[in-house]
């Protein structure tokens, strides 16, 4: 029975401190919940470097599927985290030198 309690005062704790975060935080709630496009560049070894428009809330991993992938032989210096975030509207993505 104590179990379940603290069970659910972990869940709601966790719950107000979202959207704790969410409302002071007015730019990031604009990110996850805009439905525009946002226009990224993606530079370095792609197969098609260059603008994309994608939706809101994509990160790298989208933008470089996008441009068609890693041109083969490349050898990327990035961290998976950093491609992992989203994106911002007018983002450059640099994976390094072609």
């Amino acid at each position: 029975m104590a179990v379940d309690w603290i069970r659910r005062f972990v869940l709601v704790s966790i719950l107000c401190t979202g959207f704790y975060f969410l409302k002071e935080n007015p730019d990031l709630r604009k990110r996850i919940y805009s439905e525009e496009p946002i226009r990224v560049k993606i530079e370095g070894p792609v197969l098609n470097p260059g603008f994309y428009s994608l939706d809101a809330g994509s990160n790298g991993k989208d933008l470089i599927e996008m441009a068609g992938g890693y041109m083969p032989g490349a050898q990327i210096k990035t961290e998976d985290s950093i491609l992992e975030q989203p994106l911002e509207d007018g983002q450059i993505l640099n994976l390094g030198k072609r």
